[in-house]
């Protein structure tokens, strides 16, 4: 059976013991205002939100938080500004589940002198995919053709280092948001023009497109996979591989599931690739998300993540017990984590993704199609909760990465081939229709 708890009562691992406080710089990320409440209730620890207003994902929340959380407020506040409100909180710990905060959490706690997973050097390399690939190919860990493009001007020289096809990116960013594969010239001046429309000023990298093997997992599901890595005083733990439905164009993510479908050797592979990473962006501790391609030459790093990964938390905490939410807070405070997950039949996340851009289609015809996909959808055996948009205003824009979605399903199967088949069945389900979008 799956454990009922990220840590067995009675082990003397489960609660932090003592007086502990912890901070959570929080925003949009990995992990719910809920989740970590549950998460520093059941560690034991005293918790704290630290708040930005300009976000509007704060904005939206701050009646509930108010209500429910002590916050510390540091709007308009510079970093050092910004930790002498932390400190008024005496916190033993701090860490954050939003890619877009942490560096503010390394620069607080590197102010106080307190525990935080990364550096700010650490934090540098985590959150810039330039620096990132520099790291890599300086310790030896891939040859991946890239190059900076900081304007059109730069993008015929990153051509000619990277070559075609390849992939554009901002440096900075997180879900897949204005990535673009590049197929030719003119279409990849249309991808820069596209990204400075969409994000003025960024920073963009290209490179070269790392071609899948689609037996590596298995023809029906997903050319890559994430690995879950706990990290404790440069330690590293595998706590577990994740595998993935295919992506829809141009490179976004369709969901989850646990257990992987690799062979043993495969996934020992693609887990010691994955604490090479960690070892050459010198992290010591937290936990960390490294998603991987699965080649014809094995396992090859996409990026590597300082943080919890977009909803896995959640897809391993049902498939299992254990909260890695939980197990971070951990980390935060110096402490370990007990042994990885055990997993029992196959728990997924499915993401409801618009039809992209310029395809001519969309996703239901009328009201009452759309109702009655939707109630066809929570009624597919092995669907367990359909957490569904019936409409947007304004439509999500495919361009916006795992930012656009019209919904999630989650739920379980006995088997891989049971989730397969289920799969098949939410696609014919929500099969586009011709129309304008």
């Amino acid at each position: 059976m799956p454990q009922s708890l990220p840590y067995p009562p009675g082990d003397g691992v489960g609660t932090v013991g003592g007086e502990r406080t912890v901070g959570v710089l929080y925003d949009a990320g990995s992990a719910g205002a809920a989740e970590v409440a549950a998460a520093a209730r059941f560690c034991g620890a005293e918790l704290f939100l630290v708040v930005d207003r300009t976000s509007e994902h704060i904005r939206e929340l701050l009646p509930v938080l108010t209500r429910r959380f002590a916050l510390c407020d540091i709007t308009g506040l510079d970093a050092q500004d910004a930790a002498g409100a932390v400190a008024v909180f005496v916190p033993d710990g701090l860490l954050t589940f939003s890619e877009h905060r942490m560096e503010l959490t390394s620069a607080i706690a590197a102010a106080l002198g307190i525990p935080y997973w990364h550096t700010p050097a650490v934090t540098g390399r985590l959150v810039d995919k330039l620096q990132q690939r520099r790291t890599f190919a300086e310790a030896g860990l891939d040859d991946l053709p890239f190059a900076p493009v900081a304007d059109a001007a730069d993008l015929d020289a990153a051509l000619d280092t990277v070559g075609l096809p390849a992939v554009l990116k901002p440096r900075r960013g997180a879900g897949g948001r204005l990535v673009h594969r590049l197929d030719s010239v003119s279409g990849a001046r249309a991808a820069v023009a596209a990204c400075a429309d969409a994000a003025p000023g960024a920073d963009l990298l290209v490179e070269a497109l790392l071609p899948g093997d689609p037996g590596a997992a298995g023809a029906q599901w997903g050319d890559y996979v994430s690995v879950e890595t706990a990290v404790h005083r440069k330690e590293c733990q595998p706590l577990c591989v994740t595998g993935k439905f295919p992506l829809v164009e141009p490179f976004r993510e369709r969901g989850s599931f646990v257990p992987h479908t690799l062979d043993a050797p495969l996934a020992e592979c693609a887990e010691d690739l994955a604490e090479a990473a960690i070892g050459a962006l010198d992290i010591s501790d937290g936990i960390v998300h490294t998603e991987l391609k699965l080649t014809a030459d094995g396992p090859r790093l996409i990026e590597v993540n300082g943080r919890l990964g977009g909803l896995v938390g959640d897809v391993v905490r049902r498939g299992s017990g254990f909260d890695l939410v939980a197990a971070a807070m951990r980390l935060a405070l110096g402490l370990p984590v007990p042994d990885p997950p055990r997993f029992e039949g196959v728990t997924y996340q499915y993401t409801l993704l618009p039809p992209a851009r310029g395809t001519g289609q969309k996703a239901a015809a009328a009201p009452e199609d759309l109702s009655a996909r939707l109630d066809g959808l929570r009624h597919l055996p092995g669907v367990d909760l359909a957490d569904l948009t019936t409409a947007a205003a304004p439509p999500p824009d495919p361009r916006d990465g795992a930012g656009a979605r019209l919904g999630h399903l989650h739920g379980r199967t006995a088997d891989h081939a049971e989730l397969a088949r289920l799969a098949t069945a939410i696609s014919e389900l929500c099969r586009p229709v011709p129309g304008t979008v």
